[in-house]
């Protein structure tokens, strides 16, 4: 198999001074919330680093409160997605439904289901409860919102894979950013950060557009970074380089090729769009153009030395490789309606 393509993206990351204490705090939550009963998922977990991505897209949050109960409930999420894609319930749409229901009742509601012992309801309790004494109420009705479009997503892709059949790329471009939890990586920038952009700017096609855009950015650059492990574990069914091999009627090498060439037109396309969107914005727009920014660059840096992707060697950090140009620069639509409407916002 072909080595995995860089990606382009010319926008800086750093990460949140405080990273190393939103680390420890992380660990001991995990610790205390009884995730570590299992050592192997402890390690695991640890090494994926979910705090160095939280300190990377929300860098510019000020204290570690926030920063602090992103982590921690990306870690929980990030097990229970794991469950749900190659455990004990990847073939069992019913029962994500069922759980989803009832994770989604607690985070809109905390005190609801007391009686639960679930170690994910649990955490979704003890991480919600305090960010609605953290952020701003919008900001956190919007994280527990895109909750809904996450889980659904994962039991859209355990219906595809119980029925055995693969997504066509149409579906994929549908439920893909669904399942990866695209909207949500946007969410808890704001709830890290204390803000919340009118949704009234949110709505202009310009904007909408530009937030699609990196919200795919995302998932492509996941979908990339996870494709030998995803591979490895017969876990495809929401890839984008198996959907486009299959769409493309070409080898999957190729299909690897052609998700990094589209990931770098549409970073083009973002590049030009935030230029565009923010020469007449105002302060709260500005911001949030630079916090989708800091999640597109943040995300793929992430994705090169996490673990979860990338073999990582205790103590030593990999180099992060970046294309220095784009295999794609085109400012021209590609030839996916699900997603074309997004260059007419160019002009």
């Amino acid at each position: 198999m072909a080595a995995i393509p860089p990606l382009f993206c010319p926008i800086p990351s750093s990460l949140h001074p405080a990273h190393e204490a939103v680390g420890k705090s992380t660990e001991l939550w995990l610790d205390a919330m009884g995730f570590s009963h299992d050592a192997e998922r402890r390690r695991r977990l640890l090494a994926i680093g979910a705090h160095e991505f939280v300190c990377r897209i929300a860098r510019d949050a000020e204290g570690i409160t926030g920063l602090e109960l992103v982590s921690q409930w990306l870690c929980s999420m990030l097990t229970l997605d794991d469950e749900w894609d190659t455990g004990r319930l990847s073939r069992d749409p019913s029962r994500v439904l069922t759980i989803a229901a009832t994770l989604l009742a607690v985070i809109n509601s905390t005190p609801s289901h007391p009686e639960e012992s679930d170690i994910y309801v649990a955490s979704v309790r003890d991480v919600f409860r305090r960010a609605r004494d953290w952020a701003p109420a919008v900001a956190v009705k919007r994280w527990a919102d895109s909750q809904l479009e996450s889980f659904m997503g994962a039991a859209a892709v355990t219906a595809f894979r119980a029925q055995g059949r693969p997504m066509t790329l149409s579906e994929y471009l549908t439920i893909g950013p669904l399942d990866r939890g695209s909207r949500s990586c946007i969410e808890i920038i704001e709830v890290c950060e204390r803000t919340a952009v009118p949704q009234s700017q949110l709505d202009s096609p310009r904007v909408h557009a530009l937030t699609e855009a990196a919200k795919f950015l995302v998932l492509v650059a996941a979908d990339v970074y996870s494709y030998k492990r995803e591979d490895s574990q017969g876990a495809l069914e929401s890839n984008i380089v198996d959907s486009l091999e299959r769409h493309l009627g070409c080898s999957r090498d190729q299909a690897l090729l052609e998700a990094a060439a589209l990931h770098d037109r549409t970073m083009c396309l973002f590049l030009r769009l935030s230029d565009r969107a923010g020469r007449r914005a105002g302060p709260e727009l500005r911001r949030y153009i630079q916090q989708l920014s800091n999640l597109v660059s943040g995300n793929l840096e992430w994705g090169f030395t996490s673990a979860r992707y990338t073999p990582r060697v205790p103590g030593v950090v990999p180099v992060a490789e970046r294309a220095e140009r784009p295999a794609d620069g085109r400012l021209t639509p590609p030839p996916y309606p699900e997603i074309a409407w997004w260059w007419e916002q160019l002009w």
